[in-house]
């Protein structure tokens, strides 16, 4: 008698990544799962079968706006335990699979699936007046890093690959606003000049930007980066240094801290997003969700960065 198969919902996003996953190929590589399939056309398709399910492998392929759509409808069921995420990276940044450590050649991250090896990940929750409540669990990003976001369309994505956020970067900055903001931080206030903000789950954003070089998705906090009022020189010395992977938190005019609560209010407002997604300039509240879903990691994944 043949041994059942394990059950997976594919959620595949066939806008993105320059079709990187081809169906058919796919459906034979992923032969040994009964599988349920599923092709968006939209984020709502996302969130709507990744909400339904209750128990079983969710294998999300596509960039980090699917997998983001996926977390909010999971988040919107209350996170189900039964539920453990997998990802086969086919967007053009996968930010989130680069902290997981899991590959963007296809086969290898197929093979990461096989090797199931479980971690469970802190997520992360933001509430504005304009958006209401999302969920999160990569990055946020606020005042320069939320309009690169923005500067950094579909256009430049395919023009300049993973350069296109630095690219976006050394045109944004020049004519950046300092934004005063107040933090509070696990009920204690704190007054930054902000260009740039990132509240981490996990670590990278804009296609390599280490948003958050000490991120640690595993340990019930989120990781607070402010950028503060420095010049431009020191600001493009940084940039390059954070897209290289290297870590500048000790560098002059960086604040870094960890909290489970983080409050923003900027004068003017400072605009956020949340995996890269835009949510607004309203004042944000943002709250850590311990233990909160269950995530197949990449053989190299460590949830703490070495030092």
């Amino acid at each position: 008698m043949e041994a059942s198969k394990t059950r997976a919902r594919v959620i595949i996003n066939p806008s993105c990544g320059g079709g990187t996953y081809d169906p058919d190929r796919l459906r034979e590589a992923l032969s040994g799962f009964e599988l349920d399939w599923v092709e968006t056309e939209g984020p709502e398709d996302a969130k709507e079968a990744a909400g339904e399910l209750r128990d079983g492998l969710l294998i999300v392929v596509g960039g980090d706006g699917t997998v983001n759509d996926v977390v909010n409808g999971l988040g919107n069921a209350g996170f189900p335990e039964g539920v453990t995420l997998a990802l086969l990276p086919a967007g053009t940044g996968n930010d989130f699979a680069a902290t997981l450590a899991i590959p963007e050649n296809p086969g290898e991250a197929e093979d990461v699936i096989r090797q199931n090896r479980v971690r469970t990940l802190d997520v992360a929750r933001v509430r504005s007046t304009g958006v209401g409540e999302r969920f999160f669990i990569n990055v946020a990003t606020g005042g320069l890093g939320a309009q690169i976001s923005e500067e950094n369309d579909e256009e430049t994505k395919s023009r300049w690959g993973k350069l296109s956020y630095l690219r976006a970067s050394l045109d944004v900055a020049r004519d950046f606003e300092v934004r005063e903001t107040l933090l509070r931080l696990d009920g204690e206030e704190r007054r930054v000049r902000a260009v740039n903000m990132a509240v981490g789950n996990c670590r990278y954003t804009g296609g390599g930007w280490l948003a958050a070089p000490k991120a640690n998705p595993e340990d019930g906090l989120l990781d607070v980066v402010v950028i503060e009022d420095i010049g431009l020189k020191e600001l493009l010395t940084i940039g390059p240094t954070a897209f290289v992977g290297s870590d500048y938190l000790d560098q002059e005019g960086v604040f870094y801290t960890r909290a489970r609560e983080i409050q923003v209010k900027t004068q003017p407002g400072l605009e956020f997003t949340v995996d890269g997604e835009v949510i607004g300039d309203e004042p944000a509240e943002f709250l850590v969700i311990p233990r909160a879903l269950k995530v197949i990691v990449g053989p190299g994944y460590v949830p703490e960065p070495e030092e």
